[in-house]
């Protein structure tokens, strides 16, 4: 799990630093690489021998990606809440259903609180990563740097919890679900909590100021 997430740390940043959207765009890759790789572990066994197909699974993944990306951007853009919510809470289920187990549900609830946090940021808090960029010299640097460390340390912090509760309840019968909401709240955390954070500190700003000030 450590290795999943660290992996998970660069569209993290994206998202929090330099642009939300590539951020979840970056993630949902990096998700279904992460699920590809659990997955071929319990395959393995009847692909013949000298053909690791992880590797040429995920090139079609960015692949997808390169060509998909402007209509997932319209996708992001346009979209209504439910159909987001639909969506990730589907793929989701299709993570998980073939081969429940702690592995292949982190890539699962993770993209779930992902579609879940979006839907909350576009709609209630409007986090705007890239507004950062119209400012200067060491300003932007400080609003970067702070966005990152508390990110990251909050983050750090969620995940050794999270993997202390994992290993407490691994004999039990729920493991599979405790271990999806665990990981759905560090999905929370990064797409929602600390973008609200960042917007409290006046780190970022929003995309719909009049309308966040309205639901305030």
């Amino acid at each position: 799990m450590e290795l999943a997430l660290l992996f998970m740390t660069l569209p993290f940043s994206i998202y929090w630093c330099i642009n939300e959207k590539a951020g979840i765009q970056l993630s949902i890759v990096f998700l279904l690489s992460i699920w590809v790789v659990f997955l071929y572990r319990y395959v393995s066994e009847q692909i013949p021998a000298g053909i690791d197909l992880r590797w040429i699974a995920i090139a079609v993944i960015f692949t997808g990606f390169i060509f998909l990306r402007k209509p997932v951007d319209s996708l992001l853009s346009k979209g209504g809440y439910r159909a987001y919510m639909f969506t990730a809470a589907a793929a989701a289920f299709l993570m998980i259903i073939y081969r429940p187990g702690v592995e292949t549900v982190l890539p699962g609830g993770i993209l779930l609180g992902m579609g879940t946090g979006y839907c909350l940021n576009k709609k209630y808090i409007g986090f705007k990563s890239s507004d950062v960029f119209q400012k200067k010299g060491i300003a932007k640097i400080l609003i970067l740097s702070a966005r990152f460390l508390i990110g990251m340390a909050v983050l750090a912090v969620i995940v050794i919890r999270v993997e202390n509760i994992i290993q407490n309840f691994s004999g039990s019968q729920n493991i599979f679900l405790y271990s999806f909401l665990c990981y759905m709240v560090i999905s929370f955390w990064v797409f929602v909590a600390a973008p609200w954070i960042f917007i409290k500190l006046r780190l970022a700003g929003v995309y719909n100021e009049q309308k966040i000030q309205e639901n305030e």
